[in-house]
């Protein structure tokens, strides 16, 4: 087995710049700093490089890191290096520009970059650092372009070092997908390991089908419906002839269908409001509302399993692609579909390897980029989707005392009385065998709704199934924490009538009481150490006033404008904020660069290290008003 070299790199400086290396190995914990300026450390770094033993591991290395050191490999100097990296930020240069520029090759490596294979778009190393509960969250102290004097550099090691155990424990939490990833670069002897999903899918169908490029590029799309689509209800009739004789243009930026505005408004549908669009099917009368099973009523999820890929298969979809070639794709899907379905009780390595190729397309269906951009196979497989969801919505809730409480996607939640259990039962079925779809049921015993989106469902033995709002962080949930010990406590409350302040009151753990949140302004956050009213207001002309600090900031009114609170002290955290309540009045967390207020920061403490100890000022009792916040948010009287 390898070691893992984890490694990055930071260039820091417009007119004399540094360049740092930062590698640490997972298994001994050693620690190596490799500086462009300091003789020899190139050559150690290189032989480092040379060792087979070592696997190296990077966040966004491929993009940044990886040219940066080939060109350092090559000979290039530090302010080459510096520009290299600029352009790579504010150009969108690409590695291969980079290589063929120089007339260079990337360095021979064992690596991994982990950028992709972490659920989620466009996160940053800082974000995954919060949703893992990492203890510090440390942003670099220097503008990128800040010249540094030689008792700076620490400061840079520190900095880099800390981004290293971020990476460490962002490799240990994917390390399933990583395996997973790992095994399917055998079966195909494609290198696999640092793709996303979508990737994987992009890249194994392009080996199956010998399809590397699209060329179709229509202007808009129609909708062929199925024949597996059976109803006699008028309004989805009426709906069905809407969707058929709708030409659906085409966004010409990025290739996807586009919603008409007709499809903007809900539908009523069997007692309940539905969103038909362009994804998945959404329930709108299930807001603020909580159920109980009891002797009389019983609560279940109905689930379609694989229901994209099954949609696909199951319907005689055949997209339309150049050349014939959308047969050859639907073939080499089924070929995996089914190779999954043999799997699934036999091999669950594989299972799971073919059920990422099979979710992960589906998303590159309407990418231009992607040589199998199929925006009728898209638009197909959604609306089928949900006109299949509504047909059996129709087939049960026609009948007294089955009531759909919920529609999402794939699924629906219902309520039916008991003793017709059998019944629900015996419909579901009967529109899986009719279909093809494999539905699969999961029973509640109480179930609260904010919305289709957020609730909190508690299954007959007391486990909690929790969506969106309420939903357990991580890296694989792909969500921030929001202070989940209050979802804690709500969901207590509901599986075993423990009452939120029981919850709270005796919780001791810090990172259920913080909350992590992106600022999208460039200039970072702050948390000012007081603030004080400012008159500084300056009439430019009758009716418009400018404040006279730096920010330029303008209003138009007749009279003069009123005094701003301005803050003051206070050290930037940069982009990501963490923080957790506190019982001192403290000001709220700002934007650095226009002053706003990060949202529900008014009471916070910015928690950038988390402590060991629940610190004293924690207030818990905010907490616990917030938890019964949530219980009547979602219906629930306590």
């Amino acid at each position: 087995m390898p070691q893992h070299a984890i490694f990055d790199t930071e260039i820091i400086g417009r007119f004399k710049p540094i360049f740092l290396t930062c590698v640490n190995i997972l298994e001994t914990g050693e620690k190596y700093a490799f500086w462009h300026h300091v003789p020899g450390d190139l050559d150690a770094l290189l032989d480092m490089f040379d060792d087979q033993s070592l696997q190296w591991i990077s966040f966004n290395g491929n993009r940044f890191d990886m040219p940066l050191l080939s060109a350092w490999a090559a000979g290039a100097g530090v302010g080459m290096i510096k520009d290299l990296s600029t352009r790579i930020v504010e150009d969108n240069l690409m590695p291969w520009d980079i290589y063929k520029m120089l007339g260079i090759k990337a360095l021979d490596i064992d690596h991994i970059d982990l950028i992709d294979v972490a659920p989620g778009v466009m996160i940053s190393l800082k974000t995954y650092a919060g949703r893992m509960h990492q203890k510090r969250m440390l942003d670099m102290p220097f503008h990128h372009d800040q010249d540094l004097t030689p008792d700076q550099y620490p400061l840079v090691e520190e900095y880099c070092f800390n981004d290293l155990e971020v990476t460490k424990s962002l490799f240990i939490t994917l390390s399933e997908s990583i395996a997973i990833r790992e095994h399917m670069s055998e079966e195909y002897s494609l290198d696999l390991r640092s793709k996303s999903d979508a990737q994987i899918a992009e890249a194994i169908l392009k080996a199956e089908t010998s399809i590397y490029s699209s060329t179709t590029r229509p202007n808009w799309v129609v909708y062929d419906l199925p024949k597996i689509i059976k109803t006699k209800a008028s309004k989805l009739l009426e709906l069905i002839d809407w969707l058929s004789n709708e030409n659906f243009e085409i966004n010409p930026a990025n290739g996807s269908p586009i919603e008409p505005d007709w499809m903007q408004d809900p539908i009523v549908f069997r007692d309940g409001l539905y969103k038909v669009g362009l994804g998945g099917l959404h329930s709108q009368h299930d807001k603020c509302v909580s159920y109980t099973a009891d002797d009389e009523w019983m609560i279940s999820d109905i689930d379609a399993a694989s229901y994209y890929p099954s949609i696909i298969l199951k319907c005689g979809i055949v997209p339309h692609m150049a050349g014939g070639k959308g047969r050859a794709f639907i073939q080499a899907y089924e070929r995996i579909y089914l190779e999954r379905i043999a799997a699934k009780h036999s091999n669950l390595q594989l299972s799971k390897t073919l059920k990422i190729v099979l979710n992960g397309l589906f998303g590159k269906l309407g990418s231009i980029y992607c040589p199998f951009y199929s925006p009728d196979l898209l638009l197909a497989v959604t609306l089928t989707g949900q006109l299949n969801l509504l047909t059996l919505i129709d087939d049960l809730a026609k009948h007294r005392g089955i009531e759909v409480i919920s529609a999402n996607t794939d699924g629906i939640m219902v309520r039916y009385k008991a003793a017709l259990r059998t019944k629900m039962l015996d419909i579901v079925a009967r529109h899986g065998k009719h279909t093809g779809f494999d539905y699969e049921e999961t029973r509640y015993r109480r179930v609260a709704l904010k919305d289709v989106n957020n609730y909190i469902a508690v299954k007959p033995d007391g486990q909690i199934k929790a969506k969106g709002l309420y939903a357990r962080a991580g890296v694989l949930e792909m969500k921030n924490p929001t202070m989940e010990i209050c979802s804690k406590a709500a969901a207590n409350y509901l599986a075993f009538d423990k009452l939120p302040e029981t919850t709270i009151l005796t919780a001791t753990d810090i990172r259920d009481f913080v909350a992590v949140r992106s600022i999208k302004t460039k200039g970072g956050g702050v948390q000012h150490t007081h603030t004080k009213l400012v008159d500084d207001w300056i009439e430019l002309e009758r009716g418009k006033w400018m404040r006279g600090d730096e920010s330029g900031k303008t209003v138009k009114r007749v009279s003069r404008p009123p005094p701003v609170e301005v803050g003051y002290g206070g050290v930037p955290f940069g982009r990501v904020a963490r923080w957790y309540m506190t019982t001192e009045k403290l000001p709220a967390i700002t934007q650095i660069n226009n002053g706003n207020q990060v949202p529900k920061t008014e009471g916070a403490r910015l928690c950038m290290t988390l402590p060991d100890q629940l610190p004293d000022d924690l207030d818990k009792d905010w907490y616990i008003r917030e938890t019964y916040s949530m219980l009547n948010d979602m219906g629930v009287k306590v």
